[in-house]
């Protein structure tokens, strides 16, 4: 395990909305873990009052994650990721029920409290970005998030779920059936078929030689 070294001063953060096109600069944690790239940062940005309200309404609330690594001075990806994440409310036991489906396969938390399942939906943790091998040393990369709180588009979640149900690692092959959805999806800016939308630029890092 070796964290990996920011090719860049400090970015500050600028200002934006969950709900529009503005992207966030966010400085973020980048480690090899075994033969994986992992990042860690924050989604909370992506919830205002009412999302955070309506947990708990009893109807499921899902966020969409979709990861993209470019390499410094080009506008092509070298890796895609993806995960699923729902909450919801059940009034019979009461508690919040977590479901997650992605790189780090499927997994359910249960908790009691609303702000333990927000803290939980939306945290980055270690999230597997681009296998190592696709990362050379040295090579700058920056990381892209594009986030949405209930997708509209009831096909493309269909076909999210679809994809994931096959994959093994959350990783997207780019000549796939899938691939040229997911960049129009998670990759297009101007795209926001959501409830809420928020766009994660990191700051630009690099794997130093061992």
């Amino acid at each position: 395990m070796r964290a990996l070294l920011a090719a860049a001063a400090l970015l500050v953060a600028l200002p934006a909305r969950a709900d529009d096109d503005k992207i966030e600069l966010q400085r973020m944690r980048f480690i090899e873990r075994g033969q994986s790239l992992t990042a860690t940062g924050n989604i909370a940005k992506l919830f205002d009052q009412a999302a955070y309200e309506g947990l708990n309404s009893g109807f499921p609330s899902t966020i969409q994650i979709g990861t993209a690594v470019y390499p410094r001075g080009s506008s092509t990806a070298i890796a895609y990721r993806i995960e699923l994440r729902t909450v919801v409310y059940d009034l019979w036991d009461e508690q919040y029920v977590i479901h997650f489906e992605g790189p780090n396969g499927k997994r359910t938390r249960r908790v009691k409290y609303r702000a333990d399942a927000l803290k939980l939906v939306t945290a980055i943790d270690d999230f597997p970005i681009a296998s190592l091998a696709d990362i050379p040393y040295e090579d700058v990369f920056y990381l892209t998030l594009t986030v949405q709180l209930n997708p509209v588009s009831k096909e493309t979640l269909a076909e999210v779920r679809r994809w994931l149900s096959q994959s093994t690692g959350g990783g997207l092959d780019r000549g796939g059936v899938f691939f040229g959805s997911f960049v129009s999806v998670f990759v297009n800016p101007k795209i926001a078929d959501a409830d809420r939308v928020l766009r994660i630029r990191s700051q630009p890092f690099f794997r130093p030689k061992p």
